[in-house]
């Protein structure tokens, strides 16, 4: 009954939403020159994450949240886990101040693209890097449920798209920013466009970051260098090359890996404050990323085009990690029990994307055809290096760092040698079956290959250390669109996704993939000429062949040759719920973007699984521009969660961590002191909730506390 009540409610609002608006004056001449303009936030035209097809929001049959870049500028969202903790539907917990992991309907997103690229993800998380800088990002696209028809394997969960900045301007343009927030975070944005040659046929755009930040956290620092550069040039009125590179360079020091203990020796909640850290002040976790790509685009004289897209990427991570195990004496801190490590790796790849999308006639009707091909190879390689005897931490109660570094071994051995590699071929198509129905489908034809080795992944035969394991996979796409009225859509769509496994039977062969599927089915709206968007969508996602420990008739557990134990495959966990969006201008004068969700996650008896990923979640922002003020612009912002829990260890076994419902407020105003010149300033949990975020590692860690933050932005 409370299910359906929540349908109607959202059914009201969708339509309360549908007010008259007045549009906004926007434009941009021939020559290229930007006329001023009234900020009004939209969503994207057109999406091409989930099927290649440029469809609107409203034609594409699964949960698409767009995020703008003046979205990404009003609440200062610097890094991709900014962006995604204010993504509806999305939860993000931790494992410390360096791994973080994002889940969307209770599995984690594996699936990144980069214009529609897919790219690797992060190996220490299995997730993808919160750390990406947003600057060098037009905007952001989330596609919920699976999006195996472009991204080939993955989970069922999301997949987000970054589309990078061009070189659109044909005179010289740019602007500086300066900002400065709580914890001595110091933040220099850059970003210049120019042309190259008289007619600006050829442009250039370089995009620059510095930040300097410390952190709630106790002796935490991190230094942060972003460049982007990219070339545009029309090489023809109807063909555009694209030729860039980027380059970030994260150094944080003193870092944690892992949680703090969160009981005492007795039993007794540790109840720290939210300072506290097990990082000592020599730890660190150096990540770099390199990358270089190119683009050619060209439209044929029948309407057709043709895109091509190469990239290369090399990831470097060097670390020297640090923590503690083991409960404090409640009288004299001691009891626990260290732990160092380092290592380092490299990961390089390339991927390559070509595909031809135009119109057909068919039966007296114009359908729209994509068809292409996309893949990828990667080699991931990294040492590990011993180190001597270790230390006792002491009275922990008295920590500040300052814990002798261990001798780490000069010569490292062999930690992981994968190369893998992935090619698919993809058709879908847009095809119009009547008035008022349309059906967006299409298959992919999807190839996995490997040969793997990890240290702490042994082989069954340790005369044969590397595994080679591939898998082919044919994967459907279908939906279909009918449009109610002038303003809404009803649709239902099926997508699929595969994810290759190292879990291994009785036998030891290993298991079949991890099949992924989403089911969706809702209704959408266009509103104001598109300029307001709304959705409701019920849906239920799938993992099936997932692993599971294996056990014989007696309940003992089935033991591999290697130490490890077997694993046997099962229909696995499922979500089911509903997603309520609603975003872009509700007038002349309004931004808002409004996210609700709620999901149930059940394994395959039925039982709830990933207990500490909260079932409900609400995200919410909007701008306002007070018509006597003009220079002003006022925004604030909502993320509410639910209760979550889970198992955290005690010194006298498992204990049950309870964390309530979490309520944060953000705020902002921006006054445009100059027509060059404007000041901005944001609040996040300004309520300064103190809360705990879980995660399934008994990894808990404090949320952020209220900051805030003063930015000075200037166009010349």
């Amino acid at each position: 009954m409370r299910f359906r009540t929540a349908l109607l409610s959202l059914a009201c609002l969708t339509g309360t939403l549908a007010t008259p608006a007045v549009a906004a004056e926007t434009g941009t001449p021939k020559d290229g020159k930007t006329l001023q303009t009234i900020r009004v936030e939209a969503t994207a035209e057109a999406t091409s994450t989930a099927a290649k097809l440029p469809l609107s929001l409203r034609e594409t049959p699964q949960s698409v949240t767009v995020i703008t870049r003046e979205r990404l500028d009003d609440q200062n969202l610097q890094s991709l886990q900014d962006v995604l903790d204010n993504t509806p539907g999305i939860y993000t917990y931790a494992w410390d101040t360096e791994r973080v992991i994002f889940t969307s309907r209770g599995f984690v997103i594996d699936n990144l693209m980069y214009d529609g690229v897919p790219a690797e993800t992060n190996f220490s998380t299995d997730s993808i890097d919160e750390t990406i800088d947003t600057a060098m990002y037009e905007r952001i696209e989330v596609v919920r449920g699976a999006t195996g028809l472009m991204t080939g394997a993955g989970s069922p969960a999301a997949s987000v798209n970054l589309y990078r900045k061009h070189a659109d301007s044909r005179e010289f343009a740019s602007t500086l920013g300066l900002t400065a927030g709580s914890w001595n975070d110091y933040r220099l944005d850059a970003d210049l466009s120019t042309p190259l040659n008289s007619d600006g046929s050829v442009r250039a755009r370089v995009v620059g970051v510095y930040q300097d930040t410390e952190s709630f956290q106790d002796l935490y620092n991190k230094e942060k260098a972003v460049f982007y550069g990219i070339v545009d040039a029309d090489l023809s009125e109807n063909t555009r090359l694209s030729v860039g590179v980027d380059f970030q360079d994260n150094k944080p020091q003193s870092n944690t890996w892992g949680s703090f203990p969160l009981f005492l020796a007795d039993g007794s909640p540790a109840n720290w404050p939210r300072s506290v850290t097990t990082a000592t002040d020599w730890a660190f976790w150096n990540r770099k990323t390199t990358s270089a790509f190119t683009e050619v685009r060209h439209s044929f004289e029948n309407g057709w085009s043709l895109r091509s897209t190469l990239s290369w990427r090399r990831f470097e991570e060097d670390l020297a990690l640090f923590y503690v195990y083991g409960f404090p004496d409640p009288v004299t801190g001691e009891g626990l029990d260290p732990y160092a490590y380092r290592s380092d790796s490299e990961i390089t790849s390339l991927a390559l994307d070509v595909h031809a999308t135009g119109a057909v006639s068919l039966f007296g009707r114009e359908h729209e055809l994509v068809v292409g091909y996309n893949g990828s190879k990667a080699e991931n390689t990294g040492d590990e290096y011993a180190h001597g005897e270790l230390a006792p931490v002491g009275n922990f109660f008295e920590w500040d760092g300052s814990y002798p570094e261990p001798a780490f071994d000069t010569t490292g051995y062999l930690l992981q040698d994968i190369d893998s590699r992935q090619n698919g071929f993809y058709f879908a198509g847009r095809f119009v079956l009547a008035d008022r129905l349309k059906a967006v489908a299409g298959v992919r034809y999807s190839t996995w290959e490997t040969d793997h080795f990890y240290l702490y992944d042994a082989p069954v035969d340790s005369s044969d250390p590397i595994l080679h394991d591939d898998y082919k996979k044919v994967i459907p796409y279908a939906g279909l669109i009918f449009d109610i009225s002038r303003n809404y859509s009803a649709f239902a769509s099926y997508t699929e996704i595969f994810k290759p496994q190292l879990a291994r039977d009785a036998n030891s062969s290993y298991l079949d993939p991890i099949d992924g599927n989403s089911v969706e089915f809702g209704v959408k709206g266009e509103h104001f000429d598109a300029r307001l968007n709304t959705a409701l969508t019920l849906f239920e996602t799938k993992q099936d062949n997932v692993a599971e420990p294996a056990f014989d008739d007696d309940g003992n557990p089935i033991m591999l040759p290697n130490g490890s134990q077997a694993s046997i495959a099962i229909d696995g966990t499922r979500t089911r719920g509903f997603e309520f969006e609603a975003s872009g201008a509700l007038g002349e004068r309004w931004n808002a973007s409004l996210g609700w969700t709620r999901y149930l996650i059940e394994d395959a008896d039925g039982l709830a699984v990933r207990t500490f990923v909260p079932q409900t979640m609400v995200r919410g922002f909007a701008t306002w521009r007070p018509a006597a003020l003009e220079k002003l612009t006022l925004g604030a912002g909502i993320n509410w969660q639910s209760d979550s829990f889970t198992q955290a260890g005690g010194p006298d076994g498992g204990i049950l961590l309870r964390q309530g419902d979490v309520t944060q407020i953000s705020l902002m105003a921006r006054y445009q002191v100059t027509p060059k010149i404007s000041v901005q300033f944001n609040g996040s949990n300004l309520l300064d909730e103190t809360y705990y975020v879980l995660d399934n590692y008994d990894n808990t860690h404090y949320g952020e506390p209220l900051a805030v933050s003063a930015s000075l932005n200037w166009e010349f």
